[in-house]
């Protein structure tokens, strides 16, 4: 399988990463804007060919697959091109900025018979089905604290003025979108869309939010989901049960170990054996070389969920892009 992608960053380099792990497949194209870039990142990763121009990624025949892991705003329009040129695509988080615009590309992709799938290293952890597998053990749940705080590298140029696209707008940054999503997946990927959803945003001057509180509320137990890009801390899930609780002391995205507590034991669970980025990749490869379309349209599930759960959340905040 040969694959193009979209964007040349950080999260693009470490998609890569798990490529050249995964049997049977390899990155032939990458797309940049800026030729000079695209050639560094090319070399970087031992890719032949760098496109300048989207259209003609779309129609390199030798291309299976595009992944995407550019501005938010973007990936809707993208992946459309992608599928409609027979492309399956891995998209990054957020798949898309609207619900309307995932069920179309979901009904396009289905359509067409190929694989659709979201960038989301949390629901390919098997960690992450630890606590799935252990929720029994800690009795009723009755309230979820995930905390997800990342210091951005880029939010000291954006108080000096400048306009980086995660936090534009235009391109549908912000803390919520970019790092409290992690947050809503871990909790939605287990329990499905909250009944009501409610965002305290700390915006910006320009209407972005740097940071916030979602409190998701389930029929019988509440959540409160942390997300900044301009503090840090320790972050960790935790879910608080009768009978005991869960910890994941990590971020969501992670799920680096998960240690279970009840009153009578205490148990610390850790089946990764490599980076989560590479789990991710490994997974979503494998998936597509089954032809397991049914573990697709089950995340793909998930994923609408997580984009009408974001929808609810910019609303109960006034916040429209």
């Amino acid at each position: 399988m040969k694959i193009g992608t979209i964007g040349t960053s950080m999260i693009t380099g470490e998609f890569l990463k798990g490529i050249q792990m995964a049997d049977g497949v390899e990155c032939a194209a990458v797309h940049s804007r800026e030729k000079k870039r695209g050639e560094l990142f090319a070399k970087k990763y031992g890719v032949r060919k760098v496109y300048t121009e989207l259209e003609e990624l779309y129609a390199d025949k030798t291309i299976d697959l595009i992944y995407i892991a550019s501005p938010n705003s973007l990936h809707y329009q993208q992946a459309k091109r992608a599928l409609e040129h027979g492309k399956h695509v891995v998209c990054e988080k957020p798949f898309t900025v609207y619900s309307e615009e995932s069920e179309e590309l979901i009904r396009m992709a289905k359509e067409r018979n190929l694989f659709l799938i979201e960038g989301i290293t949390t629901m390919y952890m098997p960690n992450y089905r630890v606590v799935k597998e252990q929720l029994p053990t800690i009795g009723k749940v009755k309230i979820i604290l995930c905390t997800f705080c990342q210091y951005s590298s880029r939010y000291d140029q954006f108080r000096d003025g400048e306009n980086p696209n995660i936090f534009n707008p235009e391109f549908a940054g912000g803390a919520l979108m970019d790092i409290n999503l992690y947050n809503i997946y871990f909790v939605v990927g287990l329990y499905g869309k909250p009944e009501r959803v409610h965002y305290f945003p700390q915006k910006a001057e320009n209407g972005i939010d740097t940071s916030g509180i979602l409190i998701l509320e389930y029929p019988e137990f509440l959540c409160q989901c942390t997300g900044a890009k301009d503090v840090w801390c320790e972050n960790s899930v935790q879910l608080l049960g009768e009978k005991g609780y869960i910890l994941v002391p990590a971020e969501s995205n992670r799920c680096d170990e998960v240690t279970v507590v009840t009153k009578s034991d205490r148990k610390t669970y850790n089946l990764h054996t490599m980076g989560h980025w590479c789990i991710e990749v490994q997974e979503i490869m494998k998936m597509i070389q089954n032809q397991d379309f049914e573990d697709c349209n089950r995340r793909l599930k998930t994923t609408l969920q997580v984009v009408e759960t974001l929808e609810m959340a910019r609303k109960s905040a006034g916040m429209c892009f």
